[in-house]
């Protein structure tokens, strides 16, 4: 796994393929790493009911542009994307049988936008841009726990939330129908769609739970799936 996402990191550029020098579309094949905010990570145990706990993450892709007008400053995009995020392996402290000894869980999720986007010069060589997309996210996921020698394993049941993506970047022609991209975006990926599920659960099975809720005496806020993408 780390020799994977350290190959994902050095290949946070991929190719653009254009149709001429300055392309009134491109296509490109995107990877990198993504990092968790809050309360999408957290630390514990002091945030084990407040956020997810997940350290860091990856992201592949690809984005489709489509440039307007003669001067081509504006444009209409369209992505498909992929996420992990991963806990890694959490260690509880103590003795105690009744808790448990570690945790790893992992939160995937697809994501499917579409936006407008502003480049600065796009007759030129090197164009900086800047966009916002609107988001649809499907989120699934995994948790495995020890306690004592018994081993626990759950699935996250799927989920869908709604929301939006600022990004910035830059487009680098190498050729008339090749380039480089390199950029980054601030996801919040749970703007729509926020729910507590109070249902009896399935065996084996948890829920996002990322809406405001009342256990016991205490009031919890609801969470925010807020993540940067460096791609």
């Amino acid at each position: 796994m780390k020799n994977l996402l350290a190959l994902i990191i050095l290949s946070t550029v991929f190719m653009s393929l254009n149709n001429n020098t300055f392309a009134q579309y491109s296509i490109s094949l995107t990877g990198g790493y993504s990092m968790p905010m809050p309360d999408l990570k957290g630390t514990y145990p002091s945030d084990t009911n407040s956020s997810y706990l997940q350290k860091s993450g990856f992201n592949l892709g690809a984005d489709g542009k489509w440039y307007l007008g003669k001067t081509r400053n504006f444009g209409v995009t369209f992505s498909l994307g992929y996420n992990m995020f991963s806990s890694g392996n959490i260690n509880a402290a103590g003795s105690d049988t009744t808790r448990f000894k570690t945790k790893s869980s992992k939160i995937n999720f697809f994501k499917a936008a579409v936006g407008v986007e502003y480049a600065f010069k796009p007759k030129g060589k090197v164009n900086p841009f800047i966009g916002v997309e609107f988001t649809a996210n499907f989120f699934s996921g995994k948790s495995k726990s020890t306690k004592g020698t018994v081993e626990t394993t759950g699935t996250l049941k799927s989920a869908s939330r709604f929301g939006l993506s600022f990004g910035a970047g830059v487009d680098i022609m190498l050729s008339k129908q090749i380039g480089i991209v390199i950029g980054g975006k601030y996801n919040m990926a749970n703007l729509i769609g926020k729910k507590y599920d109070t249902a009896v659960a399935i065996t084996g099975e948890y829920r996002l739970n990322d809406g405001k809720h009342t256990a016991g005496a205490i009031t919890y806020a609801s969470k925010k799936l807020n993540y940067l993408q460096f791609y």
